[in-house]
């Protein structure tokens, strides 16, 4: 990676609906170009006033099942496969328009956001980037999820990950790819949402969540089976998913990140402390 890139927005708008998960509300979401040192600007286009604010990790307010960052007085969560799609197709500005609190989770993954994306192209801008470059291990542990970013070679970004269901046929996955706008395409952005555990399923659906889920935008993990419309779409689905949640929370820092990140069982919890951690460590504001 070189390390004097221009910034760059989107070469137009797009817009995209469908349900949501959590709510299961029909929402459309509207991505823009924006000028220079923008960010990713959030905006609940259906409140009053259009209240807004930057996806950064201080701004977070809930990782509980999703990432969650108020607009006002409003939230947005359940943005995190955006925020990888767009931070995995070299966007650094736009605003993010959406008329309900959450976006279409569509198939449960990155690629539609991504091809869409890339349909309206990626222009650079005059303002070079802001780059967060990691030169000393900065370590997040919850519980059994451990994460750890270190200084990487070659100045670039990349993520070592491993999961493990005792639930899944696909056991424990681990997989290390450097994070280029390729890779992410290829090697992560099809890869699906899932839910391991049934009995948490029928929970989180009488408290009125997750209900927009189906077979259509998830995988599920039942009786050691996974049960999918379509088939695993990678051998490592499950773990290729989590490194797309990662780079989805982690753009939280709002630069690019150089650094390696070695993850164990990560999660949006633990993605969104090493967020605020790095920005901690570096005084980001």
């Amino acid at each position: 990676m070189a390390l004097n890139e221009k910034q760059c927005t989107l070469g137009g708008e797009c817009s995209i609906s469908g349900i949501s998960l959590h709510t299961g509300l029909n929402t459309e979401i509207t991505i823009k170009p924006a000028p220079e040192n923008t960010g990713f600007h959030l905006c609940r286009s259906d409140v009053e006033g259009k209240p807004g604010a930057k996806a950064f990790g201080k701004n977070v307010v809930n990782v509980q099942r999703a990432t969650t960052i108020l607009c006002g007085d409003k939230p947005v969560h359940t943005v995190e496969h955006v925020f990888a799609a767009l931070y995995g197709s070299g966007v650094d500005n736009c605003i993010i328009e959406m008329n309900n609190p959450e976006p279409p989770i569509l198939d449960g993954s990155s690629r539609t956001f991504s091809d869409k994306i890339r349909e309206v192209g990626v222009i650079e801008q005059t303002a070079c980037r802001e780059y967060c470059v990691i030169t000393e291990p900065i370590f997040v542990e919850q519980g059994d999820s451990k994460l750890v970013i270190v200084p990487s070679e070659n100045d670039e970004y990349k993520i070592s990950c491993t999961v493990s269901y005792d639930t899944s046929p696909m056991g424990t996955q681990y997989l290390s790819l450097p994070i280029t706008y390729e890779t992410f395409y290829e090697e992560l952005s099809k890869a699906r949402t899932f839910a391991e555990d049934y009995e948490v399923i029928k929970m989180l659906m009488k408290q009125k969540l997750i209900m927009g889920a189906s077979l259509d935008n998830a995988n599920m993990i039942k009786d050691g089976a996974i049960i999918s419309k379509e088939g695993v779409r990678y051998p490592t689905e499950l773990v290729r998913h989590k490194m797309l949640d990662i780079v989805g929370d982690l753009s939280l820092i709002g630069r690019r990140l150089v650094g390696h990140i070695i993850a164990v069982k990560p999660g949006h919890p633990i993605n969104v402390a090493l967020a605020q951690k790095i920005i901690e460590t570096f005084d980001y504001n």
